[in-house]
């Protein structure tokens, strides 16, 4: 029996900010008002809420802790798990902890992203045609990757028992696979898919199935999930952005948000304020160089129409590899402070979440994206409301995304 869209409402728990913004905009574009709160005093009051875990980067017991109590709280949604398409994080330790907690029968697991060139083929995540833990992913400094083989990835995290449905069971249709899912005796079902039509029609299979399965991943899935419950497609425009100046926050170290800087600074020439890691190696001045850090982006922006700060052209210092995301946020905190800002690039989802919280911006409606993986949102709450702020996780975007989002912020501005 399929789902009415009507009856169903979504909670999308991601382990990252960006992440959750990107599986968002499939929502926003079905008709729902995604909304991501990060305030503990909010209600869950819309049809798609949007939970972040902050967990990629944690050991896999606090991933598990921290998405059982996200998913107790939304236990009443249908519950979409997004994992990273390139499988960073805590992919099964996350997963084992929605299946202890929704009792589902099967959990669904495909984290192909076509649009990215993201791919599951015979269970094998492939990244551009080449197996992700063949690629820079395998090296990267907060999550690196090791496995490309999804059922490994899963047996050696959780001891999940797991089947790969492979691409011609998913061209059989939809009601086939749905079959083939009901039929199968493992807790975990890995399903191939190459293009957006195979997503779909494991979304219209999970709607056959019903409850008894639980979704887990992309947002390439998560975008097909809601039409496939009845919603239907309504578009990919992005209104406006408001007039004022805009900052560009980069902390992402990936090594295609770095050529995706370096473009922007080369083609739209905003000032440059770089972060050195090595001033920050002591808590001894570390508040008086964000706050001179800070009055000197605030001061830029006083004269230019954007301003870009980061930290990600700078020496690597891995003992201050969970520091520097803070330091980022809080100097954008400060410049937000100081009332200047009308938009607002943040590109790493540490970033992005070091800037969110009780105090400061407290929610974000989705809006919808420039290109796959740079979305666009406005702030809700009492902080900052209206402020436009863009995301991007690290490895998306073609080489102009970041030129794309600048040039976005930055249209209506008439200095």
């Amino acid at each position: 029996m399929r789902y009415s869209g009507q009856e169903t409402r979504f909670c999308v728990i991601a382990d990252d900010l960006t992440g959750a913004m990107d599986t968002g905009v499939g929502l926003t574009q079905a008709g729902l008002s995604a909304v991501i709160t990060f305030s503990s005093q909010a209600q869950d009051s819309s049809d798609a809420m949007i939970a972040t875990t902050d967990s990629r980067a944690e050991s896999a017991r606090e991933a598990y802790r921290r998405v059982k109590l996200v998913a107790e709280r939304f236990r009443s949604y249908y519950i979409y798990k997004k994992i990273d398409s390139t499988l960073r994080g805590n992919v099964a330790a996350e997963l084992q902890a929605l299946l202890d907690v929704t009792h589902a029968s099967h959990a669904i697991v495909c984290p192909a992203f076509p649009a990215s060139k993201r791919t599951v083929v015979n269970g094998q995540l492939l990244v551009d045609g080449v197996p992700v833990h063949q690629t820079s992913l395998s090296r990267d400094p907060v999550s690196p990757v090791k496995h490309s083989d999804i059922a490994e990835l899963l047996r050696a995290g959780s001891g999940v028992s797991t089947h790969n449905l492979k691409l011609e069971e998913v061209e059989r249709g939809a009601e086939q696979l749905a079959t083939r899912i009901r039929e199968c005796d493992r807790r975990a079902i890995v399903i191939d898919a190459t293009e957006d039509r195979h997503l779909r029609c494991i979304a219209d299979a999970l709607a056959i199935v019903g409850e008894s399965c639980m979704p887990c991943g992309s947002a390439g899935l998560g975008a097909q999930i809601p039409l496939a419950f009845g919603y239907s497609y309504h578009g990919r425009s992005v209104p406006p952005a408001p007039s004022g100046p805009a900052l560009l926050a980069v902390g992402s170290r990936n090594e295609v948000s770095v050529r995706q800087l370096q473009r922007a600074i080369d083609h739209l020439r905003p000032p440059l304020v770089k972060i050195e890691p090595r001033e920050f190696r002591t808590r001894t001045g570390r508040e008086p160089r964000i706050n001179q850090i800070a009055a000197e982006v605030a001061s830029l922006l006083a004269e230019h129409p954007a301003v870009a700060v980061t930290s990600s052209l700078s020496d690597y210092a891995t003992q201050l590899r969970r520091t520097m995301a803070p330091i980022l946020g809080a100097i954008v905190l400060r410049v937000l402070d100081k009332g200047r800002l009308s938009g607002l690039f943040l590109s790493g989802g540490d970033v992005a979440r070091a800037v969110c919280g009780d105090e400061s911006i407290q929610g974000l409606r989705i809006l919808g994206d420039l290109q796959p993986g740079v979305i666009v949102g406005e702030v809700t709450g009492a902080h900052y409301e209206g402020l436009r702020v863009i995301t991007k996780a690290g490895g998306f975007g073609n080489e102009d995304a970041m030129v794309q989002a600048l040039q976005h912020l930055t249209q209506g501005d008439h200095k």
